[in-house]
């Protein structure tokens, strides 16, 4: 997965450039039938009580399956685990790519500072 962070004064946008399946030749060739969007919006949020992120995550995954056996399924027999696959890995790479974004930015801080110095 290929991502690009666009920075601004209010907030940060992260968006997909690109998502490629890797692994065996079987695997690989899900490639042709896989399509992804992703856009975060990501803003520092201050209230009286605490400091968070406010996030914003909108994804779009496309994934045609023509794999045996699941080519010879209803969709809906597919489709519905599927979904719960990719809601399950959303809720750990999501909170995952944040502590990345996080700790890029104070090692970013850091470099600033010491150039300042």
């Amino acid at each position: 997965m290929d991502l690009q962070v666009i920075p601004t004064s209010e907030d940060c946008t992260v968006e997909m450039l690109s998502c490629k399946f890797e692994g065996s030749e079987v695997v690989e060739q899900q490639n042709k039938y896989f399509s992804a969007f992703m856009r975060n919006r990501i803003k520092w949020e201050c209230t009286e009580a605490e400091q968070f992120l406010d996030l914003d995550v909108k994804l779009n995954v496309v994934l045609e399956i023509y794999t045996m056996p699941f080519a010879l399924l209803p969709v809906s027999a597919v489709e519905g685990p599927g979904n719960i696959v990719m809601q399950a890995l959303l809720d750990q790479l999501v909170p995952l790519l944040v502590q990345q974004l996080l700790q890029d930015y104070e090692e970013w801080i850091q470099q600033q500072s010491q150039l300042l110095d």
